[in-house]
């Protein structure tokens, strides 16, 4: 008779293998240095941003497939950290390099519109709302929504005036010349980066807390009335009675949890 060791049907998942990361990092840096200096800023930053992709890509599906919910929290984590570096671009050009104007719009430029900030900061706000639904319990991504809340309500009047009066750039509510007791001694660009930084952080942490969480959980004792199903398999010798020749049988085993 044979007796085979339980196979669980448990396996611990694995991040997809650090070599991926480092061939992106290789063809991110070999892609920005191909790229013709006379392009502009933007179409550089982009054409080095393209071999981070497909890493993104599986990075989320990976996350998805184990712990669906966050998925959309590793999304808007990279996201927003991304959002986030294009605001720090610009604090370099404003106060490293004494940029201004338009030269000093971030990396992409292009994009420094009234809509685009709207629109980024109405998605970053309904993400984390929905996270917390499924996260009420991680204090710091309820900090980060009521960042950005404020950060919403900001931008909402800044898009509303903007509508109304077709200027872009206005101070909104807190930048100095703003709504608010003529805003704060701090121009709208720094104001902003100083959100962004803020809103971010508790993000990130948020994020990180959920992973140790869900890790925990991953590699905890499984309750009694959870414990995996256990495949146990025996093979026996038997002789037929008749003919006196040997054949095999095996029998499968299904338990709830593996023995005590």
């Amino acid at each position: 008779m044979l007796d085979f060791q339980p196979l669980r049907l448990v396996t611990t998942p694995q991040w997809p293998h650090r070599t991926m990361l480092l061939t992106t990092v290789v063809a991110s840096g070999g892609l920005m240095l191909i790229v013709p200096r006379a392009w502009p800023l933007w179409a550089q930053a982009t054409a080095g941003l393209l071999a981070w992709v497909p890493l993104f890509a599986v990075g989320t599906r990976w996350t998805y497939r184990r712990y669906h919910w966050l998925a959309l929290f590793y999304i808007l984590v990279v996201t927003q950290g991304g959002h986030f570096l294009e605001h720090l671009s610009q604090m370099v050009q404003i106060h490293v390099l004494g940029l201004s104007g338009p030269a000093a719009s971030g990396i992409f430029g292009a994009l420094n519109l009234e809509e685009v900030h709207f629109a980024w900061n109405t998605w970053v706000l309904l993400a984390t709302l929905v996270l917390l639904a499924h996260f009420r319990t991680n204090r710091w991504l309820w900090l980060a929504a009521v960042l950005a809340s404020w950060h919403q309500v900001e931008h909402t009047y800044i898009f509303a005036m903007y509508l109304g009066t077709g200027v872009q750039g206005l101070p909104g509510l807190l930048a100095h010349g703003g709504a608010l007791w003529g805003g704060l001694p701090v121009v709208r660009p720094d104001l902003h980066f100083f959100y962004n930084l803020i809103e971010t952080v508790p993000l990130a942490l948020a994020f990180f807390e959920e992973v140790r969480r869900q890790s925990r959980a991953v590699h905890a004792p499984w309750p009694r009335a959870q414990r995996p199903r256990v495949i146990r398999c025996r093979a026996d010798i038997h002789v037929c009675p008749s003919n006196r020749r040997p054949f095999a049988s095996a029998v499968l085993h299904l338990s709830d949890g593996p023995e005590s």
